[in-house]
């Protein structure tokens, strides 16, 4: 009896947490995302400086631009996990509690 209560509050309080944290990830990535932009732009347009060969230059704008979409994927995948988490580990949680343990030296 008690363990459906808990169960309930626990995943209240995941949700007000998903849509507190969901909030804040939204109102923050613009600033995120375009510091992340910046630090790419930075870097492609000092490529051109230090490299004087199309070849090379390439190659550090290519180096530059997988900077990026690795940053922007870990930004995103960051918030995900901080967002939907706690939902995540409520709903493992309710999905391994609710197996009945087997009891020991019981055969079959």
């Amino acid at each position: 009896m008690r363990r459906p209560v808990i169960l309930i509050c626990a995943l209240v309080a995941a949700a007000v947490w998903a849509a507190a944290g969901g909030l804040f990830a939204v109102r923050h990535w613009p600033a995120t995302a375009a510091a992340i932009e910046r630090d790419r732009d930075l870097g492609m347009r000092g490529c051109a400086g230090r490299y004087p060969e199309p070849a090379a230059r390439g190659r550090c704008e290519i180096l530059f631009e997988t900077q990026y979409v690795m940053e922007r994927n870990i930004a995103l995948f960051t918030r995900l996990l901080i967002v939907a988490g706690p939902l995540a580990g409520i709903g493992l949680w309710a999905a391994l509690g609710s197996r009945r343990p087997r009891r020991p030296g019981r055969r079959r």
